[in-house]
């Protein structure tokens, strides 16, 4: 790509932004480094999350971003809403970010849940968490 192509793409990624205000809902087919900056700003802003994950559509409340077996990047969350493989919801429920689909920052906000305990998890390391 030149330089004309590379800013046109530039302005063209921009103006999308703009147009698509602070009101709405952002995205990401979540490869580890976006998904990692949304779930981060979910925590931030108890924010409900929402994505695919195994084929099942899920709604969760984000807790705690962190580590997994393999040093995979995971999520720690209380699945509202949706579906599973294991059982139904509501629960806790840990996901490995690199096999999420179409993750979404949801416009609601959420409550952190008392029963929140992630040394009882299987997050070996914690990067980030939910705000009491």
């Amino acid at each position: 790509m030149n330089r004309r192509g590379f800013l046109r793409a530039a302005v063209a990624a921009g103006l999308a932004l703009v147009a698509r205000g602070p009101g709405q809902a952002r995205t990401s087919s979540a490869p580890e480094e976006t998904g990692g900056e949304l779930i981060r700003t979910a925590l931030r802003e108890h924010r409900v999350l929402e994505f695919k994950y195994h084929g099942h559509e899920r709604r969760v409340e984000p807790h705690a971003l962190g580590r997994v077996t393999d040093d995979r990047l995971a999520l720690l969350a209380w699945q509202a809403a949706g579906s599973s493989r294991s059982a139904p919801p509501p629960g806790w429920r840990t996901f490995v970010v690199a096999e999420i689909e179409g993750l979404r920052v949801a416009p609601e906000k959420f409550s952190p849940r008392p029963d929140y305990r992630p040394e009882k998890t299987q997050l070996k390391e914690i990067l980030a968490e939910v705000a009491p």
